[in-house]
């Protein structure tokens, strides 16, 4: 009797997933590499780098919690990459969402809370919308390159944004030393699900975020429409889609997302937007990462989130035990770069080696 053969979409995840764990293993094979020309034994590194990331309660929802804004800036960059346009600009539209966010929650804090915290995200979402729109406008408009205003507006919205807190709305209550706004009211600030630890109930959007995109590009008639035009223009243009209204769209949407990542860190971890906060971290460029590495599945940017989170958590208490610097975290991202270059013949090595027929 015949065997019946794998579903397509089945065969693809497991090939994406396969792929996912060599690319990690060759780039955490490049960090021991760099560990042991710095004189340092790679098996004690990455004995300290797991303890560090997993080794305790406390550990496991750190490395969660800072996985947060690194999935769903994830999700926002998958939501560009379906439409065949690469948004560098997460980082800004994450910092004006988050600085929005936490201007409409003082604006109108007189509002019932059950009104107050989605009408604040849904602020967040539209200023970080609004905030990819032009660059997405000047690509459909003037053929100006979305790599180069993308990432030049993010200086913009930081500067922007430093100023603001630096100057009219520094919270000058306090006498705080850092640039930041007044607080948030506390009954919209999100919840501690895990007691002794810094995890919020924010958590909740890796799980929701990436199957509300997986379900809208796979099920609706809009996320058809941005997907062909991500992946033949020409040809969606000859069936009748609006190419450049995709790209307005599909901006809007990765900006919006971007915008949601910033505020969450408002409300479940700074109850306020402090200057920098969001920006030396690189949440936006780990979720950038994390979203190539997954191949632009919303699913599997969970994984690849949490495991770069992870490597940063646990280089910490890496660093702090073994005297490796934490930059060992920064050279096994860089090899994972490095990977994602030859991603292609991996996976069809996998494939040929998995499905021959």
């Amino acid at each position: 009797m015949l065997q019946k053969p794998l579903n397509p979409g089945l065969r693809t995840f497991i090939t994406q997933t396969l792929v996912l764990l060599i690319l990690a293993a060759f780039a955490l094979l490049i960090g021991a590499i760099a560990v042991a020309i710095a004189g340092k034994s790679p098996v004690t590194a990455f004995q300290e780098l797991l303890q560090g990331a997993l080794g305790t309660r406390t550990n496991i929802a750190a490395s969660i919690t800072r996985s947060i804004p690194i999935i769903i800036n994830g999700v926002a960059a998958t939501i560009a990459f379906k439409a065949g346009l690469f948004n560098l600009g997460l980082e800004g539209q994450m910092v004006i969402g988050a600085l929005t966010g936490a201007v409409f929650a003082n604006a109108f804090k007189d509002l019932p809370p059950f009104l107050l915290l989605p009408l604040t995200i849904l602020a967040a979402a539209t200023a970080g919308g609004a905030w990819a729109l032009p660059p997405a406008w000047w690509q459909v408009r003037f053929k100006v390159p979305l790599l180069v205003t993308t990432l030049l507006l993010n200086y913009i919205a930081n500067y922007f944004a430093s100023y603001l807190v630096n100057f009219p709305l520094r919270d000058l209550s306090g006498g705080a030393a850092v640039p930041q706004t007044v607080m948030i009211p506390e009954a919209i600030r999100f919840g501690i699900i895990l007691e002794g630890t810094r995890l919020h109930a924010g958590v909740f959007a890796i799980i929701l975020l990436p199957i509300l995109v997986t379900w809208f590009f796979s099920r609706t008639s809009l996320g058809y429409r941005i997907r062909m035009s991500g992946l033949n223009p020409d040809f969606a243009q000859y069936g009748g889609i609006h190419t450049s209204r995709m790209v307005l769209i599909a901006m809007f949407g990765s900006g919006a997302v971007a915008g949601i990542a910033g505020v969450i860190q408002v409300l479940g971890v700074d109850f306020r937007y402090i200057d920098g906060t969001l920006v030396t971290p690189a949440f936006a460029w780990s979720g950038f990462i994390a979203a190539i590495l997954a191949s632009s599945n919303p699913l599997l940017i969970i994984g690849t989130g949490l495991f770069l989170a992870a490597l940063k958590v646990g280089a910490a208490g890496m660093q702090r035990n073994t005297q490796i610097p934490l930059q060992i975290a920064d050279v096994v991202q860089a090899g994972i770069i490095f990977m994602v270059a030859i991603r292609l013949r991996i996976g069809e090595f996998v494939k040929r080696l998995l499905f021959p027929n």
